[in-house]
């Protein structure tokens, strides 16, 4: 309270100085989102230095200007309570870095930064722990039994009841006791099929912003230049030989005789020369060299049929193939066109040529050229008032301009008067939100989205649609993305971007913790519409992320969906960095989930960590530190000690040193170091977990479950009660455990029965036992050593009672379920119970003997080397010798006291009987 007063102080007076700081610009943003809170600070990496120190987050800097005007910013903020404490700032003198400290609200608010590097800008994002705030809500629930009730309202007496004395119930444990397993309580309380979003294909980048799309004027497979242009018949005029030539060489071309037409042409130049009618002459030969190429083999495309359907149901004819004889005409032909665009000042024919290679550098994809020709063609169109062409010329510029990624030329262009006059007003819109997205300045698309969403005409263009609901969802404001991407899809869904909208949605569904069906739906639709293949590809990533790694039973189908991360040909190709890291991390996550933990270690260890950027570094360090949990802890509940230990030297410094710590894992190491008995590592290791109780314990990734999930306090009483324990000092346990009383999450029941086994109190110790075996600890369970070791001496307690009846009903149920298991120990202790069962069954005066024969039978078959096998076959024999079955019995008995390794109380025990045996014999 008093730290949190402080802070109020310190906020006051930071905003009182805030106002005296002279004014800059805002250096710290902070923005709300409806999942968490982002801070965006503009500064150069080298020149603030973040980090979380426990419930603050400390900024440190020796720019003093910078520090000035972080100063007046963080004055400025809207300090929101759900996330912060205060400020306080300290100024450096003499080398001293200046420091800014910022008191986050409690342990539950998680911190997730990057740092840009194209735009100079810090990103911090905080989220608040749903599953840390619930657990502590719960936890505050208790405290208001403390409180005393509200006064009962006056009521009239009535004659009360005498109570009667409970009549003695059933106890619970009459019925069949099942073994503890570490797992099984834990399970039953994952309510949620599914982890959260963090867990699957977590990483999540921009997409590229949606440039608008250029429709093409000709499609070059089919047509050539003559598509834009008309040769018309000569003027007659009766004599002159010259146009008459010409009209030839033109009625060759109509009729599309090329080789004659050709003929005609090279005669008239070398008649008349290279004259006025040059430029058409060279236009002719162009059409007739690019005609030649494409209009034989087109033909046989369209006679045998050769055609696909699109996604509208309409045939395609497949483009031909050209050889590279034939590319090379085709060039030969667009260098004649370009030579006449640069000749000829007839402006139609002009326009034509420049027309049909526009539409070839497009298709060539060779941007700085067809930037070059729309601006000859605007320059051309301007000049002849050609508003037609100067919307084709300025959409061309523009879309090439885009494609080059030159964006400040691209806003001079939109600024241009005569551009904003000719294009459509939504075309205008789209490459100005195309450039602002492309700048990162999503805010300034969506702003320009809301102020004219009203006053566009439906369907609004494509690429407003794209890049505003793409700004959204770079914002984090994933309902409003999906609408527009919803509407997107439904006018657009022949754009290749659909694939990049179709993801998008189940991704905003992902990230929303929607339904996990439905989500999967959305994800499989992406992949089969996918006509992309990174789309597609990245679509099954995070499909496979969300069926597999998140998923917490995962069946057989769930497991046949990883073949769908073996990328096709076609898929490796469009492999990029963000999606092959993705790649990585989801396929680890898939083994981490099907707790493959070795498979797991051996796949990270081939990860190139080191050309990964921090954040994504320490995600997979976060999972590494979580797998190299999971081989301790399976070692661990195997007794496995020295590989447990083994695994940690081995890999804590890899992966754990790198996270947050887990206490869970340094307990059970601890606790494998004392078992080992190498008490110098567990006096470190404990020391270690001391250390533990100022910081923050590892909250997430938390892949595996912990058997004991409690506090670091808790597990240092554990380890010191296990280290008494272990050096066999009962009494000093007793005493320990009653400055433990109150302590609820430590195993009090499990520790005090076993104490007062050790003691003698049997009764005392089978109590505890009992209160254990009805109502266990959720959140502390036993180790399956620590569950034999109760199950043995709870059943040795009974043993020692008076209630042999309820003894022999317990143990059977024990032995059951004990039998289910394996391992050496539970061998030991089925023998042992198995024996003291039979003692029992012994010790009864009317005891069942063809029970005790049966049972003493099996016992010896199974367990002939054992310790006990001479009791039990004292007992047998006896047995026998009581049901009239005197020559085994006698047989027994005398092998028995010939047996060498037959203790002398047996032996003697034998003889006596043997003696009673022939006393009987001569007294009948």
């Amino acid at each position: 309270m008093r730290q949190r007063a402080t802070f109020k102080i310190l906020t006051c007076l930071l905003m009182a100085i805030g106002s005296i700081v002279p004014v800059y610009a805002q250096t710290l943003v902070q923005e709300n989102f409806k999942t968490h809170l982002r801070w965006s600070l503009q500064a150069k990496k080298e020149q603030v230095s973040i980090n979380k120190d426990g419930n603050f987050l400390v900024f440190k800097t020796l720019d003093q200007s910078l520090f000035s005007q972080l100063v007046g910013d963080f004055a400025k903020l809207d300090s929101n309570k759900n996330y912060f404490t205060g400020f306080n700032y300290q100024q450096g003198q003499g080398g001293v870095p200046s420091e800014i400290k910022v008191g986050l609200k409690d342990d539950s608010i998680e911190l997730f930064s990057f740092y840009k590097d194209k735009e100079d800008r810090h990103i911090l994002d905080f989220w608040i722990n749903q599953d840390l705030v619930v657990t502590k809500k719960a936890a505050l629930q208790k405290k208001p039994l403390a409180k005393a009730p509200p006064r009962p309202k006056p009521v009239k007496k009535v004659a009360t009841k005498t109570q009667k004395t409970p009549s003695k119930k059933k106890n619970k444990l009459d019925s069949p006791i099942n073994v503890l397993d570490p797992e099984s309580v834990v399970a039953k309380e994952e309510e949620k099929g599914f982890r959260d979003f963090r867990y699957g294909a977590a990483f999540v980048w921009d997409y590229p912003a949606f440039i608008p799309p250029l429709e093409s004027e000709v499609n070059l497979s089919i047509k050539g230049p003559d598509f834009f242009y008309e040769i018309k018949d000569r003027p007659f005029q009766d004599g002159d030989k010259k146009e008459a030539h010409m009209q030839l060489s033109v009625n060759f071309y109509k009729k599309q005789k090329w080789g004659l037409m050709t003929k005609s042409i090279e005669l008239y130049e070398k008649q008349y020369g290279k004259d006025s009618n040059r430029d058409i002459n060279d236009f002719m030969k162009a059409v007739s060299m690019i005609r030649n190429v494409i209009k034989p083999k087109v033909q046989t495309k369209l006679d045998k049929r050769q055609a696909v359907e699109n996604e509208d149901g309409e045939m395609v004819y497949l483009e031909p193939e050209v050889s590279s004889s034939d590319k090379g005409i085709v060039g030969a032909a667009l260098n004649i066109l370009q030579n006449v665009v640069d000749r000829t000042e007839n402006y139609e024919l002009k326009k034509a040529c420049m027309r049909y290679l526009l539409e070839s550098n497009l298709k060539d994809a060779d941007y700085i050229r067809s930037l070059q020709m729309a601006k000859q063609l605007y320059v051309a169109a301007t000049g002849q008032f050609d508003d037609e062409m100067i919307v084709r010329s300025s959409r061309v510029i523009l879309y090439s301009l885009a494609k080059l990624k030159q964006l400040k030329k691209m806003e001079e262009f939109l600024n241009n008067k005569a551009v904003i006059r000719v294009l459509p007003a939504q075309e205008g819109d789209a490459y100005v939100a195309f450039t602002n997205l492309s700048k990162g300045e999503k805010d300034q698309v969506l702003a320009a989205y809301r102020a004219n969403e009203k006053s566009y005409a439906k369907p609004v263009h494509p690429a407003i649609l794209f890049n505003a609901a793409e700004a959204h969802f770079q914002s984090a404001e994933y309902e409003q993305a999906i609408g527009l991407f919803d509407e997107f899809l439904a006018n657009y869904s022949f754009y290749d971007v659909a694939a990049f909208a179709n993801l998008r949605m189940a991704l905003s569904y992902d990230l929303l913790g929607r339904d996990e069906s439905k989500t999967l739906k959305l994800y499989e639709n992406a992949i089969n519409k996918s006509s992309l293949p990174e789309a597609g590809y990245e679509a099954k990533i995070r499909y496979v992320g969300l069926r597999v790694a998140r998923k917490r039973d995962l069946g057989r189908e769930d497991l046949e969906t990883i073949s769908f991360l073996e990328a096709s040909p076609v898929e490796k190709k469009s492999l990029h960095g963000d999606l092959r890291k993705l790649l990585w991390l989801t396929r680890l996550r898939t083994l981490i989930s099907q707790q493959d933990y070795e498979a797991a270690l051996a796949y990270l260890s081939s990860v190139p960590l080191d050309t990964l950027r921090q954040v994504e570094r320490r995600t997979f360090n976060g999972d590494g530190a979580e797998i190299v949990l999971g081989i301790i802890k399976e070692a661990y509940l195997k007794e496995d000690y020295a590989r447990a230990v083994k695994v940690w030297e081995v890999f804590k410094n890899k992966y754990e040193d790198k996270v947050a710590a887990n206490p869970y894992m340094n307990f059970i190491v601890s606790d494998s170091f004392l078992k080992l008995g190498l008490t110098k590592s567990f006096e470190r290791s404990f020391k270690e977990l001391e250390k533990m109780k100022s910081s923050s314990p590892r909250v997430f990734p938390r892949w595996v479950r912990a058997h004991k999930e409690i506090d670091v306090g808790d597990y240092l009483n554990e380890l010191r009660l296990a280290k008494i324990i272990q050096n066999g000092d009962w009494e000093a346990a007793e005493r320990h455990l009653k400055s433990l009383k109150n302590a609820k999450n430590i195993n009090y029941n499990y520790y005090k029965g076993l104490v007062s086994y050790h003691l003698k109190k049997y009764n005392e110790s089978t109590k505890f036992f009992e209160k254990l075996l009805v109502k266990p600890n959720a959140k502390n369970i036993l180790s399956p050593r620590q569950s034999l070791t109760m199950l043995t001496s709870y059943s040795e307690a009974l043993y020692q009672g008076n209630d042999q009846e309820r003894f022999r009903t317990n143990t059977a149920a024990l032995l059951n379920d004990l039998r289910r298991g394996s391992g050496a120990n539970r061998s030991k202790a089925i023998e042992r119970l198995e024996y003291l069962y039979i003692e029992s069954l012994n010790g009864e005066k009317n005891s069942d003997q063809k029970l005790l024969d049966r049972k003493t039978k099996e016992f010896l078959a199974e367990n002939a080397q054992s310790t006990y096998a001479y009791r039990v076959k004292y007992i047998r024999g006896l047995s026998l010798v009581k049901n009239a079955d005197l020559e085994q019995g006698k047989r027994l008995l005398e092998e028995l006291i010939n047996g060498e390794g037959t203790p002398e109380y047996l032996k003697g025990l034998a003889r006596s009987e043997l003696s009673s045996l022939v006393l009987k014999n001569r007294k009948l």
